[in-house]
């Protein structure tokens, strides 16, 4: 050390004798400083170097007279990290987690957009596939944002969000994936957690849940139910101008609907450890709820009317039931500590569902006189999907920088449909086939696929290819009409990372991905909002195909710019048809040529003050749709922007608050044309019983803005909608953690099932 300013001179380790050299060092005044673990650090006087050789006298360590008993070593993780093909969000890593739900921490991510209706796309796109811990969750994607309202976001440990998926995963989900990875624990015993929650509107709201977890060293036992309670409403305005040959006729629709749904959620699940390689895992679920629904739809008819009614009454009343049943049997064998594994599931799931309706018309003149007989109709409607699956998964570390993946999959679907219409005639209900329907339909599904992952000098890579061989067949017994399909589609995916310099880094992906039709869109069946107005199946819808391209640029893992580009082939497409002469439309889902979609997304955290800190998300996305339709092109593009903006306040005693807000602009889908929308919402989170639980208290759309307005016009069809419901509520949650925090929760896999069960709808 030079003994002017203490500063280094000279750096050394000593040789296994004590001896140690310093050379060309000039001449000065120094002194020397040593240390090593377990001991004082010692000096030695000042002495003068003249040059050439000088021996300092030895020196000797005395044993430190300090022995620490615990030595911690923390780091924190970025909030956001590009990782090879994903974006990993830590949620762990963010002052955002504590007081908010997992749900409200999902939509605070780049491009992820969440509307009222629980509809999820991202970057303009929907068709978003769901995981959690790498597994499917057994629900709807409704059903899975349901189920994220009521879980602290201090459960999650991370986000993980892939633009374009490996060959690893289904090729379901043109959008994209999103993985939910729940937080691991450490130890043995018994844990769980509680959870009540309540809300009000207009109406009142209730749920309630219930987590397990119990582990010894042979064996994990775990399980949750839950509940969810809500009563809400919507107000539906449709105006329709029809251009028929005896002149424009005008429909005035205003529709009132009142709701309830209930739904019971259980699983249970056990794994046992064969020994310290081998797991044999068994898990089931249950699912069964409610939905009561009544609704009063007025429709006045105005212009060229050629009717003996100037207004329609037609109340709708139904009640829709639901019992879901799902099993897995797993086994997972680990070779080594090196990730070297294999893993096979079995699965098996049935879904069942029935509707009764009740449409009750009134048709009304002058004085809302009754001016013919009412129309009096009721149908039932039954619906059941059984779903079998096999897959299996294969692991290979070659080397510390190479892996190898590969894996096979076998599904079968089978799904059985009815409906069948009564009509009331002459004071008996007769039945009517014009509109009874039964269709079948069976699918199987043949996979494989390999994965390539290495790290090639400065550059991560990964190649993939999956190929899968699909035959379908739909049939409608009643119309004796079948259509049968069989095709085999490769999918090949590809992710290169690389770092410029110490803080920047870009990540390039491309991939190619199908979305086959939900079993229930490809039923011929009809429902309806009145004689004019009705939602129909198709049984000729094709699967779509789409080619992805993303580039994400990030500087410090905080700032990150992601484009992605995709063109989409017969895309699937919720549309409107309209017959101008019978002045009917509905409403069903129809393949359209192409669909375009190029996004850029950036998000931007700010740290204002030590208790104030601000995130920006901002995403920019363009939509086009070419296609013919009816005898009239479409060809519509729009530019749209949305912009989240999150603040959060760290307040005394553990105590946090929110203020988060976003803005939606205009946007086009389909045919259909979307005005802005924009909310404020604002929460604080209160931990209560030495911080084992939570209060929390929010107020949903404070100013009752995230409403829907909408238009269509497309060649004939001329139509606006209006759309409201009870977006502003007031939530109190309680939340309460039990036990032993540090167990060890149940295992992270997936199943066979995954694609199947995301294309049952409820």
């Amino acid at each position: 050390m030079h003994a002017a300013d203490s500063t280094l001179a000279k750096g050394g380790i000593s040789f296994e004798d004590g001896t140690y050299v310093f050379e060309s060092i000039p001449a000065g005044p120094y002194y020397i400083s040593a240390s090593t673990v377990g001991y004082d650090a010692i000096q030695t006087d000042v002495f003068k170097f003249d040059g050439g050789d000088y021996t300092v006298p030895s020196i000797s360590f005395n044993q430190s007279g300090v022995e620490l008993e615990v030595v911690t070593v923390s780091a924190t993780k970025p909030f956001m990290e590009l990782k090879n093909d994903k974006l990993i969000i830590h949620v762990s890593s963010s002052p955002l987690s504590a007081g908010n739900t997992a749900l409200e921490l999902l939509s605070k991510a780049p491009g992820i957009v969440i509307d009222q209706n629980n509809n999820l796309t991202m970057k303009g796109k929907s068709g978003v596939l769901i995981m959690i811990d790498g597994k499917n969750t057994y629900m709807s994607v409704q059903e899975i944002i349901r189920m994220l309202e009521t879980t602290p976001a201090d459960h999650i440990e991370s986000f993980e969000i892939i633009d374009n998926p490996s060959a690893k995963y289904d090729a379901q989900g043109n959008a994209g994936l999103i993985n939910i990875r729940m937080k691991k624990d450490k130890s043995l015993g018994l844990n769980g957690n509680v959870s009540l929650g309540a809300g009000y509107g207009i109406l009142p709201k209730a749920n309630t849940s219930f987590r397990m977890n119990y582990r010894e060293k042979d064996f994990n036992l775990y399980g949750n139910y839950g509940y969810y309670f809500k009563e809400s409403f919507q107000e539906l305005g449709i105006e329709r101008n029809i251009l028929s040959d005896a002149g424009l006729v005008q429909f005035m629709q205003n529709n009132d609907r009142d709701y309830t749904y209930q739904n019971h959620n259980a699983s249970v699940g056990f794994d046992y450890f064969l020994n310290d390689k081998t797991t044999l895992g068994v898990l089931g679920n249950l699912r069964q709820g409610t939905w009561d629904a009544f609704a009063r739809n007025r429709t006045n008819i105005s212009g060229a009317n050629q009717e003996p009614f100037t207004s329609i009454d037609a109340d709708n009343d139904a009640l829709s039931k639901w019992n879901n049943y799902t099993g897995n049997i797993n086994l997972k064998h680990q070779f080594n500590e090196k990730g070297h594994a294999f893993t096979v599931d079995a699965d098996y799931a049935y879904y069942e569902k029935t509707d009764d309706l009740f449409n009750s018309n009134s048709y009304l003149g002058a004085g809302n006189a009754e001016v013919i007989p009412p129309g009096l109709l009721r149908s039932d409607n039954f619906s059941g999907v059984t779903i079998r699956a096999l897959k299996t998964d294969y692991t290979y570390p070659v080397s510390e920088k190479f892996k190898i993946e590969a894996g096979a999959k076998v599904s079968a679907v089978t799904t059985d449909n009815q409906i069948n219409f009564t009509l009331f005639e002459d004071g008996d209900w007769v039945n009517d086939p014009l509109r009874s329907n039964q269709f079948q339909y069976e699918e199987n599904i043949i996979a494989g696929y390999v994965n390539l992952s290495t790290q090639w000098k400065i550059f991560n890579l990964q190649l993939g290819l999956r190929g899968e061989n699909t035959y379908s067949d739909g049939y409608s017994v009643t119309l004796d009409q079948r259509v049968e399909r069989s095709y085999f589609n490769l999918f090949p995916s590809a992710a290169i990372s690389h770092q410029i310099g110490e803080n920047q880094s870009l990540s390039y992906t491309i991939s190619r991905r199908i979305d086959r039709p939900s079993y229930q869109d490809l039923n011929p069946f009809i429902f309806y909002l009145d004689q004019y107005t009705f939602s129909l199946g198709n049984p000729f819808l094709q699967p779509q195909l789409s080619n992805s391209f993303g580039l994400t640029y990030s500087i410090q893992n905080k700032l990150m710019v992601n484009i992605n580009y995709s063109k989409t082939t017969d895309v699937m497409q919720e549309i409107v048809l309209q017959n101008d002469e019978a002045f009917t439309t509905f409403q069903t889902k129809q393949n359209l040529d192409n669909f375009h979609n190029l996004s850029i997304a950036s998000s931007l955290p700010i740290g204002i003050t030590k208790w104030w800190s601000s995130r920006i998300n901002l995403v920019g996305f363009y939509n086009k749709f070419e296609s013919d339709f009816s005898n009239d092109p479409i060809d519509l593009d729009q530019w749209s922007a949305r912009l989240n903006l999150n603040n959060n306040f760290t307040l005394p005693h553990g105590m946090r608050a929110e203020l988060s807000g976003f803005y939606q602009s205009k946007v086009i889908w389909g045919i259909f044309n979307m005005d802005p929308r924009w909310s404020l919402d604002a929460g604080v989170s209160i931990p209560v019983l030495h911080k084992a639980g939570s209060l929390k208290v929010n107020i949903n759309d404070i100013f009752n803005s995230d409403q829907t307005y909408g238009f269509i016009n497309q060649g004939s069809i001329d139509v606006d909608v209006e759309e409201l419901k009870e977006s502003r509520r007031i939530n109190l949650t309680f939340n309460y953690t039990f036990g032993n925090t540090d167990v060890k929760p149940s295992r992270n896999r997936r199943t066979a099932t995954d694609d199947e069960r995301n294309r049952v709808k409820n």
